[in-house]
């Protein structure tokens, strides 16, 4: 390329929604370690018959 040139690059839209799968994926395993002792309280109590 020149040097006044500029390359020009289109997002297609699998690669959009692959970005954001990624993006979603990644969020949720990050908070997931923090919030698993909820769900597995929550799994406790929901077992117990009364």
């Amino acid at each position: 390329m020149r040097q006044g040139q500029k390359r020009l690059t289109a997002i297609t839209p699998q690669t959009f929604k692959m970005a954001i799968t990624v993006i979603t994926i990644l969020s949720v395993a990050f908070v997931y370690p923090f919030l698993q002792r909820y769900f597995i309280k929550g799994l406790l109590i929901g077992s117990i018959k009364g």
